[in-house]
């Protein structure tokens, strides 16, 4: 998905991996909306098969072509770097029914738990990957993500050892260079400890209130421009027939709804539907069970 001008080999904005439909009608900066369809400037979209052998080849291909000095000099830049700054833009998933749910809005921390090599398991990056092509500047942390195709706006850190520390130390530096981060992405708590003189995995309840309490003075912090983070964890309990989800589903992680702004537990019993079951939500009513389309 992206954006042309003049010709289809023209990009000027992307391309960029989107989701079918509701995902790739909302996927638009206010800036770049104002431009579609005014002088020569069209809405593209290129369908790739993900087990197509060629896929991987074409994606390599533009990665390789968005950097070279050819495309930057004749055909493409990556319109979001010169976009105007999204001032006042909320973040939001690429499923609307989902925005809700998550509502990603400044100062706050939202944490979603699915279970794991579910579709859901891979919301985070999903959410990141979204965000960062309408136009914000998204920080994801994600030490077990496999390598991707670099992406404008979107910076991915791979630290094996992810503290709260850290992740803070990372986004004061990007402001220190006037790069504010718009969203905060965090994959997933269970790859977390505490503090880097704590090599201990989080498998004690003051563990995880330590982390939960440390994100949520990030988020809050009016010197990183209240960033919101999205805190994805892995459902700890198999799923059982005949019982709906439940809090202690997220296990040692179920000690983080006093400190978050939403805690919020997934679980996919249709092709193209999701359980939902709201724990926390400090803008509606929880606890509650809601169904949405993903």
């Amino acid at each position: 998905m992206g954006a042309t001008k003049d010709a289809p080999e023209n990009w000027v904005w992307g391309p960029y991996p989107v989701h079918d439909s509701p995902c790739k009608d909302r996927l638009a900066h206010p800036d770049l909306q104002q431009l579609l369809d005014t002088d020569g400037y069209a809405r593209t979209s290129i369908r790739l098969d993900l087990n197509d052998p060629h896929t991987e080849a074409v994606l390599e291909h533009w990665q390789k072509l968005m950097a070279s000095p050819w495309m930057d000099r004749f055909a493409v830049r990556h319109w979001s770097d010169h976009l105007s700054g999204p001032e006042g833009l909320e973040a939001q998933t690429p499923w609307p029914d989902m925005d809700e749910v998550a509502h990603l809005a400044a100062g706050r921390l939202t944490c979603l738990g699915t279970r794991s090599r579910s579709r859901e398991a891979q919301a985070g990056y999903d959410i990141a990957v979204h965000n960062a092509a309408r136009g914000m500047r998204v920080t994801m942390f994600a030490p077990d993500l496999t390598p991707r195709n670099t992406l404008p706006n979107l910076t991915i850190y791979r630290d094996a050892k992810l503290t709260p520390e850290l992740i803070r130390d990372r986004l004061e530096t990007a402001a220190h260079r006037g790069k504010y981060t718009d969203l905060v992405v965090i994959d997933r708590l269970q790859v977390m400890t505490a503090r880097d003189e704590d090599p201990r995995p989080l498998s004690h309840p003051e563990q995880v209130e330590e982390v939960s309490i440390a994100l949520k003075h990030t988020a809050m912090d009016e010197r990183l421009k209240q960033p919101p983070i999205l805190l994805m964890a892995r459902l700890e309990r198999p799923r059982r027939d005949g019982h709906p989800l439940d809090i202690e589903d997220l296990g040692i992680a179920a000690e983080l709804e006093y400190h978050a702004d939403t805690l919020a537990l997934l679980d996919r019993t249709h092709p193209s539907k999701v359980d939902v079951f709201i724990s926390k939500d400090r803008s509606g009513p929880a606890p509650r069970h809601l169904t949405v389309a993903w």
